[in-house]
């Protein structure tokens, strides 16, 4: 029997509603900020696994999957602490243990291994897999998941379980594979509770962000290339002030931008290192422990640390790059997130040091945007961002009346100057006239809200699309037709896009909205049984 890791209250609440939600859906996302322990929950989820005693239409294996090497490191790490969770390693340059219950693999290498000429030519397949950092490579994991659940089928198994882990689950094609986010605890929640790491945030030097260009949910590389460049020395100025004798990590948009940050910050005495995507695995962990040890002081890195690397120490993130989108923005700042006050009693807080403009752009760590697998073209960032000052003492940018860093309060004049006002207990825009705020809809509770209106006025399902969708634009969102809706504990199919049926009456395709039970549209919603933990 295989001893299981000791969880926080908040954890088991969300481990056993992600298992509700598995038996419901079969496939869910576990959505959590970085550093709140989503690598530690699924290690709980895959050891309880591997103490069931499988059944006769299971394999008895489980998979924790990732997109990088650099990832498969970090889970081995996490499932050698003591309770041990043992595992097998599916990766080129590893021992592999098939005898294992539960293998821990990189994408890349379970579509080279196992994947050849169309065909998955291995018996060995898992009744649950946990893909980390699932709004990553998402498209490699559905090619997998394809020829996996053929091969599953062709040997008279029940199709997988499936837990995505992500702290911003926003990607193009998760839908089709997730049907429910099971959320955490607020951001907020866990800072004020001491789970994760205070921040601060300081305006630094910026650079001519007026040259960045958009295209699609991300500013173009040339752009953000141009708009960076020539900022080494205003960096390490700006460290200086804001953030000296901190393990810090810095992001550049590009390795000569990195380089020539590193040569600066080596003429002022830090001690720096360099990772990018050309450095070695060995390399990497060497230069990571260095940092976590404060033997170092500054690592500058070009997208290798911002996604699933776990260096507690960091205490400052300076983003030396421009972001359009709040998941590269929440998983680059995130890296400063952990806190053990025990292990690294010197980190009371993490200050980020912001050069693109992005905490403006996009909005604070502690903000929860509104996950879900409905929207479609939309980031979450892009729904609006609530106003923030900057400190005219500190330059620290923060919302409300006092400052979080210095403790100044600026005066009504310092606020209209940044064309801001506070009532008190919110920071307002003044030229925006003041409305009441209302959490914005579930794309669920539209598609009820529209079903009810156009059923009750005699119009079609077609015109029902269309009311739903007017409603989502309305709050800010872009929503697409979920798939089902629940009602009065009954769940109910929506009509798929081009349908005949488009054209009948709501009333008479769903009777529930005039007050009667059934319907061609009506699904039993039993709760199917299994679950693999």
């Amino acid at each position: 029997m295989i001893e299981l890791p000791t969880l926080y209250p908040h954890q088991i609440d969300q481990k056993d509603r992600t298992r509700s939600a598995l038996a419901r859906h079969g496939w869910v996302i576990l959505c959590a900020p970085p550093g709140v322990g989503k690598t530690r929950m699924a290690k709980w989820v895959l050891g309880s696994s591997a103490n069931r005693e499988p059944n006769d239409r299971q394999s008895g294996h489980s998979l924790f999957a990732v997109h990088r090497r650099g990832l498969v490191d970090n889970a081995v790490i996490e499932f050698k602490k003591e309770p041990a969770l043992p595992h097998g390693i599916i990766m080129s340059g590893c021992d592999t243990s098939y005898g294992d219950r539960t293998q821990v693999a990189s994408i890349d290498s379970l579509l080279r291994w196992f994947i050849d000429d169309g065909m998955y030519h291995t018996t060995l397949t898992f009744d649950l897999i946990a893909y980390d950092e699932c709004h990553s490579n998402h498209q490699k994991l559905a090619t997998f998941l394809k020829y996996h659940a053929d091969k599953r089928s062709m040997l008279g198994l029940q199709p997988a379980y499936g837990i995505g882990l992500s702290g911003t689950p926003q990607a193009k094609g998760l839908a089709d594979v997730y049907k429910e986010i099971v959320a955490g605890p607020t951001t907020q929640w866990l800072i004020d509770n001491k789970y994760l790491s205070p921040f601060r945030y300081f305006r630094g030097t910026e650079g001519r962000l007026d040259l960045l260009v958009k295209r699609g949910n991300e500013f173009t590389k040339a752009s953000e290339y141009e708009a960076m460049d020539g900022l080494s020395g205003d960096l390490v100025r700006d460290w200086k002030q804001f953030a000296e004798g901190r393990p810090t990590v810095g992001f550049f948009p590009r390795r000569s931008h990195a380089k020539d940050a590193m040569v600066q910050l080596e003429e002022a005495g830090l001690r720096v290192a360099y990772v990018d995507g050309n450095t070695p695995d060995d390399e990497r962990r060497l230069v990571f422990g260095w940092l976590d040890k404060h033997e170092i002081d500054y690592l500058c890195n070009v997208q290798v640390v911002e996604r699933g690397t776990d260096i507690p120490a960091i205490s400052c993130v300076q983003l030396c790059v421009a972001m359009a989108s709040v998941v590269a923005c929440r998983q680059k700042i995130g890296r400063g997130a952990r806190f053990n006050a025990l292990k690294y009693p010197a980190k009371k807080d993490c200050v980020v040091i912001d050069h693109g403009g992005n905490t403006k752009r996009l909005g604070l760590f502690e903000d929860d945007p509104q996950w879900t697998l409905d929207i479609t073209t939309k980031d979450p960032g892009e729904v609006g961002v609530r106003p923030m000052i900057e400190c005219p003492k500190c330059r620290a940018i923060y919302r409300g009346g006092l400052c979080r860093n210095c403790g100044y309060e600026p005066t009504p004049r310092e606020r209209r100057a940044q064309g801001l006002q506070f009532d008190g207990s919110e920071l307002k825009e003044v030229t925006r006239k003041e409305k009441k705020e209302t959490k914005a809809k579930s794309a669920h509770d539209l598609m009820v809200d529209a079903l009810y209106k156009a059923g009750r006025s005699g119009r079609t399902y077609r015109q029902c699309a269309g009311i739903f969708g007017t409603l989502s634009k309305k709050q800010g969102s872009n929503y697409r037709v979920p798939r089902h809706v629940t009602v009065g504990g009954h769940r109910y199919k929506m009509i798929r896009y081009g349908s005949d049926d488009s054209n009948r009456r709501v009333s008479v395709l769903y009777p529930f909205v005039t007050g009667e039970h059934g319907g061609a549209y009506l699904v039993e919603d039993t709760e199917p049984s299994g679950a693999p933990y």
